[in-house]
């Protein structure tokens, strides 16, 4: 019977483990993920607040012209 007892907590453990390493992972991918939003919203958040007073704009002149072939 402790044979058994102990058979059965090994097989719990090692699910357990199991359990834990896919945890892992998916906290590795939501932290990524998490990441690539932030940076996102940066992205997004520069672009709202850019103006045509803002550094680094220029204007072409005729911008819609076709190059001669």
């Amino acid at each position: 019977m402790l044979e058994s007892v102990k058979q059965q907590l090994q097989q719990k453990i090692h699910e357990s483990f199991e359990h834990l390493c896919v945890l892992q992972d998916l906290r590795q991918t939501m932290l990524t993920d998490l990441q690539n939003k932030n940076i996102t919203l940066d992205i997004d958040v520069d672009q709202y607040n850019t103006t045509t007073d803002s550094n680094g704009i220029s204007f072409k002149p005729d911008p819609t012209r076709r190059p001669k072939q």
